[in-house]
């Protein structure tokens, strides 16, 4: 194994997410407004991120794995399959995670925002989570490597976005 390349190919795909949530931050800057009116909204920003890029770290792991196990591998049958799983799991998480939130703080909007931004992240987490890996696969970089520091980076993006202007939008 040579360590050296191995440590500069992590290392330059870091540094790439590394400067996109630098501009995350940026773009957060941007919903200050929301936020100061809104503080609680501060507290659930880890959960609409992770419970996002979990699935997406889901869909990386299996689109990988059915890279590797398969000579013949049907990028769009594999899509319609996880869409249909992907949708499940949204609806169900989204609308859990929104009604123990509007009734854990009191406020149905809060719940609303919550579920709805779930759901979008958690759903956008399946174009991040099998575009990316297939994208980088078909351009034979190792799809292992590349696509994990850059689609988590892109989910969050997404993700908080989505739940910064479903915030704004609804409270």
């Amino acid at each position: 194994m040579n360590y050296l390349n191995e440590i500069k190919t992590r290392v330059t795909w870091l540094l790439i997410g590394l400067t996109l949530s630098l501009g995350i931050a940026q773009i957060i800057k941007g919903f200050e407004e929301t936020l100061r009116e809104n503080l609680i909204l501060a507290t659930f920003i880890p959960l609409v991120v992770y419970m996002s890029d979990a699935v997406g770290t889901q869909m990386e792991a299996m689109v990988i794995r059915e890279l590797n196990n398969k000579n013949k591998f049907h990028f769009m049958t594999f899509l319609r399959q996880q869409f249909v799983i992907v949708s499940a799991v949204a609806l169900l998480v989204g609308a859990a995670a929104g009604l123990v939130v509007g009734l854990l703080n009191n406020s149905q909007n809060l719940g609303v925002v919550i579920g709805l931004s779930l759901f979008g992240g958690i759903m956008s987490s399946l174009i991040t989570g099998t575009v990316l890996p297939y994208i980088f696969w078909k351009m034979h970089d190792d799809p292992a490597e590349a696509s994990g520091p850059i689609a988590t980076v892109l989910q969050d993006l997404i993700s908080v976005v989505m739940f910064f202007l479903l915030a704004r939008a609804i409270l």
